[in-house]
């Protein structure tokens, strides 16, 4: 069937049209923040890490880092104690220390650590994997990381645990108040989230990478881990 010029023209011209207005609508906050939440309850949950079909969740140690006042998810670290869930128990693995760690992609000329996760979010979003299935099947393909660390050969940090003893837990401005000459300002920083947790006992510390903070503390693990990461042997979380 033969189609009129100017139609075609219009129809061309329409589409045109239509294009930018999608590509806006697919890339709202809305739908920005819907795929970024999804993601770091796919893959970003450390809790996730040592995957047990029944009982608790056996690690002792669990990172959350997010960047800035949209918390992308940039990366997520857990440390296991002992004998892995996955694994038969053997001869000697009571005195295992496993690290797992999910991280978002870097982008090219990648500057600070919170470009990672929106890199990913925004990835998903250009490829339409908004869906829950849709992200499971894409997080992979777009490049991010699953991996795996043995604590007990990896240089640095042991003498990092011990340190986790004198850290400081308390802001200033409650140990300590009253009026200031100093004013501190913090303004869309990245947040990051440690847990420290036992039989007895459960500590969680939400906040900015202050000096001496846990949230700092955290950051220095990640850093003294970077050169003994390998592929983890485990399933990804995000396809259980």
């Amino acid at each position: 069937m033969n189609i009129p010029g100017r139609i075609l023209g219009g129809l061309f011209l329409a589409a045109w049209l239509i294009t930018p207005a999608q590509a806006q609508a697919a890339t709202s906050p809305e739908v920005l923040g819907r795929v970024r939440d999804t993601v770091r309850s796919l893959a970003f949950d450390p809790s996730k890490y040592f995957h047990v079909e029944q009982g608790s969740d056996p690690s002792i140690i669990r990172i959350t880092y997010t960047g800035d006042d949209h918390a992308w998810p940039v990366y997520s670290i857990a440390i296991a104690d002992g004998c892995l869930p996955e694994e038969t128990p053997s001869r000697g693995c009571e005195t295992q220390l496993t690290a797992r760690m999910v991280r978002s992609p870097a982008p090219p000329g990648m500057t600070r650590p919170r470009q990672r996760g929106s890199h990913l979010v925004r990835g998903l979003v250009e490829r339409r994997a908004t869906s829950r299935s849709a992200i499971q099947s894409n997080l992979s393909m777009l490049g991010t990381e699953w991996l795996e660390a043995d604590l007990r050969v990896c240089p640095g940090v042991s003498g990092l645990l011990r340190r986790s003893a004198q850290l400081d837990w308390v802001p200033e401005e409650v140990s300590n108040p009253g009026p200031r000459d100093e004013i501190v300002l913090v303004v869309h920083y990245d947040l990051v989230e440690v847990v420290f947790d036992s039989s007895t006992r459960q500590a969680t510390y939400r906040g900015h990478i202050s000096n001496g903070s846990p949230a700092a503390w955290a950051v220095e693990v990640a850093e003294a881990l970077e050169p003994c990461w390998r592929p983890a042997r485990a399933t990804p979380p995000w396809r259980r």
